[in-house]
């Protein structure tokens, strides 16, 4: 049979030094992680909603350009770049 001591101290420790510090600090950095990235994200959201319209465009463009030859070719078009704006 073996055995296994434990030192406990004597007096009860509430919690390691520095804890409360640091979860403080760990709390600050965490908030601003999360506030960079929602920024991020945002940002992101902005050019891709650019980056249809400017796509939705051109696309008008081009059907504006067909008009003459296929109306029915051109409404598609118009629809298909109204759908594109929308993010649908």
């Amino acid at each position: 049979m073996s055995t296994i001591t434990v030192h406990t101290p004597a007096r009860r420790v509430t919690a390691p030094r520095g804890a409360v510090f640091a979860a403080w600090l760990f709390r600050l950095a965490a908030g601003a992680i999360e506030g960079l990235a929602a920024a991020a994200r945002r940002r992101q959201e902005r050019r891709q909603a650019n980056h249809r319209m400017a796509d939705a465009a051109q696309l008008r463009r081009y059907a504006q350009s067909v008009m003459q030859f296929d109306a029915r070719f051109a409404a598609d078009l118009f629809a298909a770049a109204d759908r594109h704006d929308q993010g649908k």
